[in-house]
C-alpha cells in the first residue's frame, strides 16, 4: 500500500499531500483512487462512491491532471475525461472555495499543457470550461496554432483551433490557416488544395481565397473557371495583370481574338505586356496563320 500511495503523491503539491494523507485515512477511497488510473473506462462508476467526499474529489481530480501531463493521446484523453468528471462532482459542492479551487485547478492545469506545448489538450479544457471565464487562453492558443502552422503544420494547427470554442476569432484564424495549407499544396496536389481554400471560404471570406483558388485553377488549365473568378475580384491589386495573363494565354491557345483584345484592354499602361499581346493578335491575325 505504501509503494501505492508514493506512486500517487508525487503528482500532488506538499499541500494536496497533507489532504491526501487524510483521505486514505478511508480504505475505500484509496482503493478508488488506484482504480480510476488503473481502470479509466469505468472511473465514472468508481467515482461514485467517493462524491461525497470534497477532498477525496479534489484529490482524484488533481491525479487526474498531474498524471495526464505526462501522458499523451488516448491515454491523456482519459485522464482528461476523470479530471473534468471529479470537476463536475466537486461543483456539486457549492461553496464560494470550492468555486475558487476549480478556478485555480483548471487555470493551472491549461497553463502547465500550454507550456509543454500540448495545446490540443489545452483547447479542449478551455473548450470545456469556457464558463469559468478562460477567454484570455483562447487568443494564446489561437496565436500557437498560427505558430504551428508557420513551421509547417497545418493538419495540427487545425486540430488545435478545432478543440476551442467557436469564437469568431477562431473560425477566423482557421480560415486563414486553411488557405496557407491550400496554398502549401497547390503546385503537389491541386485538388486537395481547391478543397482546403473551399473549406475556408464556407467559415471566411478571405481576401487572398478566391486568388489563391483562381491560381490553381489556371495552373490546372481550368482558364474559364479561373477567369470567372479573377473577374469577381478584379479590385483586389494585380488581379487585373492576373487577367491578362490568363486571356493572352487562352486567347493564344484557343485562337480567339477577342479574348486577347480583352487582355489588352486591361494592360494599357503597362508597354511591355502592350507589346507582347499585340505580338501575339498580330501573329493569330497574319495571313500566314490563318
Amino acid at each position: 500500500m505504501d509503494k501505492d500511495v508514493d506512486a500517487l503523491s508525487k503528482f500532488l503539491s506538499e499541500r494536496e499531500q497533507r489532504i491526501f494523507r487524510g483521505v486514505i485515512k478511508d480504505p475505500i477511497a484509496l482503493e478508488v483512487l488506484k482504480k480510476l488510473f488503473e481502470d479509466p473506462e469505468n472511473a465514472e462508476k468508481y467515482l461514485i462512491l467517493i462524491k461525497d467526499n470534497i477532498h477525496a474529489i479534489f484529490i482524484a481530480a488533481k491525479l487526474a491532471e498531474g498524471i495526464g501531463r505526462h501522458l499523451n493521446g488516448e491515454d491523456e484523453d482519459k485522464c482528461i475525461n476523470i479530471f473534468i468528471r471529479s470537476l463536475s462532482h466537486l461543483r456539486d459542492f457549492k461553496d464560494k472555495r470550492v468555486e475558487y479551487d476549480i478556478f485555480e485547478i483548471v487555470k493551472e492545469a491549461i497553463e502547465s499543457r500550454i507550456s509543454m506545448k500540448k495545446y490540443e489538450s489545452a483547447s479542449k479544457l478551455v473548450n470545456f470550461f469556457q464558463n469559468l471565464g478562460l477567454r484570455n487562453y483562447v487568443k494564446k492558443l489561437i496565436f500557437h496554432a498560427m505558430e504551428v502552422a508557420d513551421g509547417g503544420d497545418h493538419a495540427r494547427a487545425v486540430r488545435i483551433l478545432n478543440q476551442l470554442p467557436s469564437y469568431d476569432e477562431v473560425l477566423t484564424a482557421k480560415a486563414y490557416i486553411l488557405v496557407e495549407w491550400g496554398k502549401k499544396i497547390s503546385a503537389s496536389n491541386p485538388e486537395a488544395a481547391l478543397s482546403k481554400i473551399e473549406e475556408a471560404l464556407k467559415i471566411r471570406d478571405v481576401p487572398s481565397a478566391k486568388l489563391i483558388k483562381a491560381e490553381i485553377f489556371e495552373s490546372l488549365g481550368n482558364y474559364a473557371k479561373a477567369y470567372e473568378i479573377y473577374k469577381t475580384i478584379k479590385d483586389q491589386p494585380e488581379v487585373e495583370k492576373r487577367l491578362a495573363r490568363l486571356l493572352m494565354e487562352w486567347g493564344e491557345e484557343e485562337r480567339d481574338i477577342k479574348k486577347l483584345e480583352e487582355a489588352r484592354s486591361l494592360v494599357l499602361n503597362d508597354a511591355v505586356m502592350l507589346e507582347e499581346i499585340e505580338r501575339r493578335i498580330r501573329k493569330l491575325t497574319s495571313p500566314q496563320t490563318k
